[in-house]
């Protein structure tokens, strides 16, 4: 059999050169589902709204349902603008919960003030970003998990990003449709 210049066989050579390509094809390839895997779908989408409380519209204040939190609503000019015109609220529409816990007595039960029987807002607990983004929804299956395509997220009083299963955010949500999956949206844009 001839031999190359090196002292090789050509086909050999030809073999050996098409399998280390292949081979890196194969984990360039592999890294790159492994990226798009992790940035497909979750709360690791939604970045800390740094700067939210002078940039976005306060349009709501309320004691929460397990009547031991007070919370701020906030949206972004782009949901106050969609939900002026009165329809769906656009991709990019950004809402805010600062989740308060309410001031506590000596025996731990939440305090009300004396005039208007109001929680007496205490620290900042949590604050929980509500985010939308065109074709997020598809990563969800089922009716208890479908909120079109807004996607939680949820981060600390300092901005670090809170360690939560937003399952029940998406499960309670779920039934809204019809106020685009948002509880306050009748608030929004007034």
């Amino acid at each position: 059999m001839p031999l190359d210049g090196q002292g090789r066989l050509p086909w050999l050579q030809a073999n050996l050169e098409m399998t280390q390509m292949m081979k890196r094809l194969m984990v360039t390839g592999a890294l790159l589902v492994m990226a798009g895997a992790a940035a497909m779908a979750g709360p690791e989408r939604i970045q800390f709204p740094k700067g939210y409380e002078t940039t976005f519209s306060n349009y709501m204040n309320a004691e929460r349902q397990n009547k031991k939190q007070l919370a701020r609503f906030y949206a972004n000019d782009i949901a106050v603008e969609g939900a002026k015109n009165g329809g769906e609220l656009p991709d990019g529409s950004i809402l805010i919960m600062e989740v308060y816990k309410a001031k506590a007595n000596d025996a731990g039960e939440p305090m009300r003030s004396k005039n208007l029987d109001r929680l007496i807002r205490g620290d900042l607990a949590a604050v929980m970003v509500k985010q939308k983004g065109a074709g997020w929804g598809k990563d969800y299956t089922g009716d208890k998990m479908n909120v079109g395509d807004w996607e939680f997220a949820g981060f600390n009083a300092d901005g670090s990003r809170l360690d939560k299963n937003f399952a029940d955010c998406r499960s309670c949500h779920s039934a809204l449709k019809d106020s685009n999956f948002v509880f306050s949206r009748e608030h929004l844009g007034k």
